[in-house]
């Protein structure tokens, strides 16, 4: 039990009793080891010259020994903790970043522009002084960079090179970013690779340099070491602000760095490549706890009372205007009280929104953005506009959610996430379905001067924040379940999954006639066929007031493209047979548009030299009020 004690760190605080002994038994080795050498020298002294000259030899080699000694473990690199997890095997000599040898962290910032640096730490940094510190993170100490420093820059600052252990070199992207992890832990618990964090030096640092890498190349952005180098860097100023003084980090680099780690409302100055941070400390600590990728489930980082609001758009199509009102209908039924903000554009008639309104939704006109990529009047021209969320400033945090999907529970608590919180997609990206970002005008500015520069994978605006938000926060797909994923049609399952949001893809419930999915019967559209998934949908529809039904009401032409496709369904036999069955929507009786009869247009469906009847709602319904309408517990719809 002594020998346990006397190991402890605490046992100088909690044994001395222990210790005494063994300690007084050193202290007599230690003298008596000393009385012997003293002895041996001073009878060699008086042994004559062959003597002395072999115990002054010996005491020389003493003094070599203890020499080395002490440089050794001065000079050797400090070891990361955690670098001997799985995932981290050191070598001393090359994984060292400190100009490093790895070809992945490795910069191409050749020369590096002295006379910018020096500009954004004068004016806003002055002079550092002699008690203040300054760490190298990724410059090459061979070369004369960190030399520059010390005699042009800041002569009196401490100059600390900082020494990171390089990732390993199986830790890919996808790695970090898997497109499926067990997040139900039913057969493995799922765990990130481990991307090496840097020893804090003993002393004070106030700012941090960092050089990152960037690629001239296609998915520059999704980059392990330039991830690494980040991450590192704000874990150690989160980890160094011991006292009340702020620290700044300075990134050399070409490309911007995270938008999401290190906003643009941080952004002190920036010359050329130089980019100066004054991070809020404590928040930054708080995103850097959170996994390292989507390779595991992040986790709330704890409520604060903030500005807070759900939020969609619509451009330039009002057939989503029932599905904004359903979803908004659906959000006040889960028991959120949060703010409910639609962005809307000038196109938009006074009618639908005055329903928006009456829905609960806090209506706002902005200016479209058209996506320069997209193809006049193609179905991607304008969803772009989803940028202008990031000017929705008088918000801190917003829950972006489209237009097309349910709340089936609360969902507030993603409110205490941070930007950008979603689900996986497919590969390493994520769904903007449903998301958690954080509005900023600088943001904005970020994500609109790139939109001729980046190319979105899927042209639309999902793949272009992939590109510029690719650091981001994995949650559970039951946050945002595509419907085409439902698995509550089996005749054995009677009732659906516990799901918090459901994503409806496909036709969407209120363009469907009520008796059954309509994307049974379309041979394009059937894999997002769910009738449990559509049933669903229309116990919320049916909650609502009448007034904000009549929202939901088809077209004539709507209700012919219906009956066309359940006829081409006939036609096809398609084996679940939902053609079959009738229609009993009393929508179908009813006529919002000039044209009414819907059975005529029946006769030219599908010709190409038919010219289609320009349908308009006649007469325009009349602007209805805000209602207040009742709250119904969920768990009865």
């Amino acid at each position: 039990m002594r020998g346990v004690i006397g190991s402890s760190p605490l046992a100088a605080t909690l044994e001395p009793r222990h210790r005494l002994p063994a300690s007084m038994k050193l202290l007599q080795k230690r003298n008596k080891i000393k009385g012997v050498i003293e002895k041996s020298i001073f009878n060699d002294h008086k042994g004559g010259g062959c003597c002395i000259r072999f115990g002054s030899f010996v005491k020389f080699c003493v003094v070599v020994i203890i020499f080395c000694t002490i440089f050794t473990f001065v000079s050797f690199p400090e070891v990361d903790p955690l670098s001997s997890r799985p995932g981290g095997r050191p070598n001393f000599v090359n994984r060292w970043i400190w100009g490093g040898e790895d070809p992945r962290y490795t910069t191409n910032l050749e020369p590096i522009n002295w006379n910018h640096i020096t500009k954004i730490l004068h004016q806003t940094l002055g002079e550092l002084k002699e008690h203040q510190g300054i760490g190298f993170l990724n410059f090459n100490t061979n070369k004369t960079e960190i030399q520059h420093w010390k005699d042009q820059i800041s002569p009196k600052a401490n100059h600390i090179v900082l020494r990171l252990q390089n990732a390993d070199p199986n830790t890919t992207w996808d790695a970090l970013y898997p497109e499926w992890i067990d997040e139900e832990q039913e057969t493995e618990v799922p765990i990130c690779p481990i991307l090496p964090k840097i020893e804090p030096p003993r002393r004070r640092l106030d700012l941090i340099v960092v050089k990152l890498p960037c690629r001239n190349e296609a998915n520059w952005s999704r980059d392990v070491a330039r991830l690494h180098l980040q991450l590192a860097s704000a874990n150690l100023a989160a980890v160094s602000a011991k006292g009340n003084y702020p620290v700044h980090l300075l990134f050399v680099t070409k490309c911007f760095p995270l938008p999401n780690l290190f906003t643009c409302k941080e952004l002190v100055a920036r010359e050329g490549n130089a980019w100066l941070y004054k991070p809020d400390l404590g928040v930054l600590g708080q995103k850097v706890n959170l996994p390292v990728g989507s390779c595991e489930l992040a986790l709330p980082l704890g409520d604060r009372a903030r500005r807070e609001a759900y939020a969609t758009i619509l451009h330039s199509a009002h057939v989503y205007v029932c599905g904004a009102i359903a979803a908004a209908q659906s959000i006040r039924l889960s028991g959120s009280t949060r703010d409910l903000v639609i962005l809307v554009d000038e196109t938009i008639t006074p009618y639908h929104r005055s329903g928006l309104e009456a829905a609960g939704w806090k209506v706002r006109t902005v200016q479209r953005i058209r996506n320069p990529k997209a193809e006049k009047d193609a179905y991607n021209e304008w969803n772009y506009s989803k940028f202008r969320l990031w000017q929705l400033t008088d918000y801190d945090k917003i829950i972006f959610i489209d237009a097309d999907l349910l709340i089936l529970r609360n969902i507030d608590f993603l409110f205490s996430m941070p930007e950008i919180t979603a689900t996986g997609n497919n590969g390493t990206l994520f769904n903007s379905g449903v998301m958690v970002i954080e509005p900023s005008n600088c943001t904005f500015q970020l994500l609109m001067e790139h939109i001729n520069e980046i190319q979105s994978y899927n042209g639309g605006d999902q793949g272009y924040l992939n590109e510029i938000f690719t650091w981001w926060h994995r949650i559970p797909r039951r946050l945002n379940f595509l419907k085409h994923f439902w698995i509550g049609d089996d005749e054995e399952v009677k009732n659906p999954p516990e799901l918090y949001v459901l994503h409806y893809l496909g036709m969407k419930p209120w363009l469907c006639f009520r008796d059954y999915d309509c994307n049974w019967n379309s041979e394009i559209f059937r894999e997002f066929a769910s009738d449990v998934a559509h049933s669903r949908w229309w116990k919320v529809h049916d909650a609502m007031s009448v007034e904000l039904q009549g929202f939901c009401l088809l077209e004539s032409r709507q209700k012919a493209q219906l009956e066309w496709d359940r006829r081409e369904a006939e036609k096809e036999g398609f084996v679940d047979g939902h053609w079959k069955i009738p229609i009993r929507d009393s929508r179908l009786r009813k006529c919002v548009d000039n044209v009414c009869n819907w059975k005529s247009m029946l006769k030219h469906w599908g010709e190409t030299n038919w010219t289609d009847v320009d349908v308009v709602l006649n007469p325009t319904p009349p602007t209805i009020r805000a209602i207040s309408s009742s709250s119904p517990s969920l768990n009865g719809l």
